[in-house]
């Protein structure tokens, strides 16, 4: 659905919250001070047993989330732990007080590839039949509903692993809409050793670390974590005198319609998901990229030429970075954590770089930020997301009035 941005409810972005391997649950800015450290997370699992795999790199949560109460977290319960925080972190960041009866006004979406998956695993070496109630896909997001008390629009986005940037752009349709006035959006996956037996089957796991866009990229890492954002309606925000961090400017999707796993080589699908998310945002370009940038051959290849398609007068000049070269690929939470990356890019004028980039690839020639994080003016930023079956997603913040 292409919006006309003249004619539109403007959304704006107002909390932020977050928990991935670079800060283990200490919030935000714990995250993004580890961001530009460009500090790599990506080790040995503990979590898993990955002895039978040929691969045993991940990017795992610890610390807090290790233990609850003096015992080890329930392996099953970890998803559900890390979108209820990231979930609680966003609404107290923004300010917002749920009351009784403002919840018909409120929403929810939650991107996620695995859900409960950890919980259905228990179940099938337990030889038990009955499904636990946390296996359901719907289930964390119905969950936080009944918690928050709200009452609106409660929807679960299982897009492959443009499930968190989806989750995000069709909260904010609701809005533009008039159909909320506040959503919370964002998306949330953990480690299971189901997830990482597939991948690995795939052959698409690094044996150490993530080098997206390297010559000697060798595979992605999985990750996990969780990442939500307050987003409401313009005037809805400054009724209530609420910070607000950025608008929520273009958002589009588009289907490769072309494999099961691999991208369209040539990247029209992403481009085109990019293309229209520009278009509803006004822009023609951008100041900064937060690119999927997996570390896979192929993916990595394809993005950098749909961002050359999608910019064709000003590709090389705008800076590129992946994220996943510290954390690995959370599956639904990637999108919404490169969200929260692209936000604070604009807040502090800096962008993390890529980590692990040394030796250059002629296919992969544009600005990726190599090494170090950089100082930079940003007014709009693009998030990308490209998932298994040609999933792709794109959105665009720029810096509000």
């Amino acid at each position: 659905m292409d919006l006309d941005k003249n004619n539109q409810r403007q959304v704006v972005v107002t909390g932020l919250g977050i928990v991935s391997p670079l800060e283990s649950g200490h919030g935000v800015d714990a995250f993004w001070k580890a961001a530009l450290a460009g500090r790599n997370t990506v080790a040995p699992a503990g979590i898993i047993d990955t002895e039978p795999y040929v691969t045993h790199a991940v990017a795992e949560i610890k610390g807090s989330f290790a233990s609850e109460a003096g015992k080890d977290r329930l392996y099953e319960r970890r998803w559900q732990a890390f979108i209820e925080h990231a979930f609680a972190e966003a609404v107290a960041d923004s300010g917002v007080a749920l009351k009784a009866g403002d919840g018909q006004r409120a929403g929810i979406v939650l991107g996620t590839v695995l859900a409960g998956v950890a919980a259905g695993e228990k179940l099938w070496r337990s030889g038990g039949t009955e499904l636990p109630v946390g296996y359901r896909l719907s289930s964390g997001a119905t969950q936080l509903a009944k918690d928050y008390g709200i009452k609106g629009p409660v929807l679960t986005i299982s897009n492959a692993c443009a499930s968190g940037t989806d989750a995000i752009g069709m909260a904010a349709r609701y809005i533009v809409a008039g159909r909320a006035d506040l959503m919370i959006a964002g998306g949330g996956d953990a480690l299971s050793e189901f997830a990482f037996s597939g991948f690995s089957s795939l052959g698409a796991l690094t044996k150490d670390l993530v080098r997206p866009f390297d010559k000697d990229r060798s595979g992605l890492a999985l990750g996990e974590g969780a990442a939500f954002l307050v987003i409401e309606s313009k005037t809805s925000a400054k009724a209530r005198g609420a910070c607000i961090y950025a608008e929520v400017a273009g958002y589009s999707s588009a289907a490769d319609a072309n494999h099961m796993t691999g991208p369209d080589r040539d990247g029209r699908g992403l481009a085109s998901a990019i293309g229209k998310a520009l278009k509803e945002a006004g822009l023609a370009r951008v100041d900064y990229i937060s690119a999927h940038g997996t570390g896979t051959p192929f993916n990595d290849q394809m993005e950098t030429l749909a961002i050359k398609t999608a910019f064709p007068d000003s590709a090389f000049d705008i800076p590129v970075s992946s994220i996943k070269s510290m954390i690995g690929h959370s599956f639904g939470a990637a999108g919404a954590i490169e969200a929260v990356t692209c936000i604070k890019a604009m807040e502090t004028s800096s962008v993390p770089p890529t980590v692990n980039l040394e030796t250059d690839d002629p296919a992969c020639d544009l600005d990726y930020v190599k090494g170090q994080a950089r100082e930079v003016s940003v007014d709009s930023v693009l998030s990308l997301s490209a998932g298994f079956g040609g999933q792709n997603a794109a959105l665009v913040f720029t810096r509000a009035d």
